[in-house]
């Protein structure tokens, strides 16, 4: 009497099954045969009518199973059993901590007992739609899924699939869920403050304009302080465009430094609390609207109506104010016009014509309250 075993799969991987198969020679019908492998509970199977008795056991470690019939003797064979696949995935996101409107890029992982699979087909379910991407060596699978919302964002990355040739271990179906963070910018407020105009004289109107900005947008409904010399203190409060504006013609001779300063919150993201701007207006004694004098130079070739030409000058307008400059009197025809400048100066150049030569003066007017300020000067040959 002789009995054989027979293991199939030999080879198995930890958890899968195989099947153990005794056969008597010459064929010993319903003999009981008893099977044993590892720890697990010995298994008693009937022969069949030809000696065949077959026992299923599930993988654990690598060693022998011993098949026994009081008939047919013993018989055994090793299974050999290997680890089974342990098969990972890990998402990181780029920026980690991204900020609200910030693009980020996830990037997926996949490892089988700790080796690197590369071909791997990644799909990553998140808020903003499902992304596939390929894992490659040393760098994974890779994918931009834009801006996402504020707050946390689970996102979830699963391999669905291969490209060539299959891994040893396939890891179909391993998937992992993060959480993307996003959070609100960094706030950065921003005051500027500016006068117009920046050069005055004594009870002239100055303008101080205020502007309240959040990440670069305006900030309306923010309480600003106007503060400086000559008592001046002012409260308004920014409009949509986040401007807020007031007057002063009580600044002192001198340079005066005006501070604008946010003192009440504002709500959102920016409270803007405390911030401040500052800008000087220079007062002066009030100047006097004074024609220069002026020479004429000859063109060449000196034409008729094109002889000679000159630069008129005009000290001590209101700054922004139009100057007109006259042949002659007050009355009499434009030579040439100019806008004051921020100091009060105004200064044009005119064509003059051989008739207009022999006049020797010219007047400067520029309207104020109430009328026009004239001053007249010498137009004479340059020497």
């Amino acid at each position: 009497m002789a009995l054989a075993l027979v293991l199939n799969p030999t080879t198995t991987t930890a958890g899968q099954t195989f099947t153990a198969t005794s056969t008597s020679t010459p064929a010993v019908a319903g003999e009981p045969i008893t099977f044993v492998y590892d720890a697990q509970p010995n298994q008693i199977v009937n022969a069949d009518a030809t000696g065949v008795a077959v026992a299923t056991f599930t993988a654990t470690t690598t060693g022998p199973v011993v098949a026994t019939g009081a008939t047919s003797g013993t018989a055994s064979a090793v299974e050999t059993v290997t680890a089974a696949p342990n098969c990972v995935i890990t998402v990181t996101s780029s920026p980690a901590n991204p900020t609200v409107g910030q693009p980020v890029t996830l990037t997926a992982h996949v490892t089988c007992n700790g080796v690197e699979v590369t071909g791997a087909v990644v799909s990553f379910s998140t808020p903003n739609g499902t992304f596939i991407g390929i894992t490659a060596a040393g760098i994974g699978a890779v994918v931009n899924i834009g801006a996402l919302p504020l707050g946390g964002n689970p996102v979830t990355a699963t391999v669905v699939g291969f490209t060539g040739v299959p891994p040893t271990c396939l890891c179909l179906n391993t998937s992992v869920t993060t959480t993307v963070t996003v959070v609100a910018a960094p706030s950065t407020c921003q005051v500027t403050l500016t006068a117009s105009p920046t050069t005055a004289t004594p009870g002239q109107t100055v303008t101080l304009t205020a502007t309240v900005t959040c990440n670069g947008a305006p900030v309306s409904g923010a309480t600003v302080v106007f503060t400086g010399p000559g008592g001046l203190s002012f409260s308004g409060t920014t409009n949509a465009s986040g401007v807020s504006t007031t007057t002063t013609t009580t600044l002192p001779n001198g340079t005066n430094t005006i501070t604008a300063t946010v003192t009440g919150p504002v709500g959102g993201t920016c409270t803007c609390t405390n911030v401040i701007a500052t800008t000087t207006v220079t007062v002066g004694a009030a100047q006097t609207f004074t024609a220069q004098p002026a020479c004429y130079t000859l063109n060449f070739p000196p034409l008729p109506w094109s002889f000679a030409h000159t630069t008129l000058t005009a000290t001590g307008a209101t700054p922004g104010a139009v100057v007109t400059f006259h042949q002659d009197g007050a009355g009499g025809p434009v030579l040439c016009t100019a806008v004051a400048d921020a100091n009060g100066n105004a200064s044009c150049t005119a064509n003059l014509s051989v008739f207009q030569v022999l006049t020797p003066t010219y007047t400067a007017t520029t309207p104020v309250a109430g009328g026009f300020l004239t001053s007249s000067s010498t137009l004479l040959p340059c020497l």
